[in-house]
């Protein structure tokens, strides 16, 4: 007789490890997201601990360097504020200590640099709109992507950065 429900017997305890390096594929992973997706998996929680510390041990797992690699894709990719990146890090389960550590670890200005960045290519469609409209459209462009409002009011000081300014 066939059996043709999954769900009725959870996968061996032997292949967390392997799903866990299978979802590692795509981009690096917090230790939580780990989890979280063996948990989806139904592995049992002696094989999801034992999965991540064999994961942590061949450092393929750290979420100081997870912390690292997100701020640099945002700052790359998809320029957000230090509120949205706080607030995407600990959804993806990084402690916030972790966070802090790293996020003391940028540039004091990087802020309003991703601020400026990430309003470059909407500022040209609002170069035609007056004075007050356009600051009101800079200011909710960059509320909406977690940057301060003290980073929001510098950038409308000058919201085009100088071209002699040193990246």
């Amino acid at each position: 007789m066939r059996r043709t429900s999954r769900e009725a017997t959870p996968p061996p305890d032997d292949g967390a490890y392997d799903a866990a390096v299978r979802y590692l594929a795509n981009r690096p992973r917090s230790v939580s997201e780990i989890r979280r997706h063996l948990r989806t998996k139904r592995y049992t929680d002696v094989a999801i601990d034992r999965a991540v510390d064999q994961l942590r041990a061949q450092r393929y797992i750290d979420d100081e360097a997870f912390a690292r690699y997100w701020l640099e894709q945002r700052e790359r990719f998809r320029q957000k504020g230090e509120r949205a990146l706080v607030s995407e890090l600990l959804g993806k389960g990084v402690p916030r200590e972790t966070i802090d550590l790293v996020l003391g670890e940028r540039d004091p200005d990087a802020d309003v640099k991703q601020a400026r960045e990430a309003i470059r290519r909407p500022i040209t469609r609002w170069q035609t709109l007056e004075e007050g409209e356009r600051k009101r459209k800079i200011h909710q462009f960059l509320v909406a992507r977690g940057f301060s409002y003290d980073t929001i009011e510098a950038v409308l000081q000058r919201p085009e950065a100088d071209e002699d300014e040193p990246d």
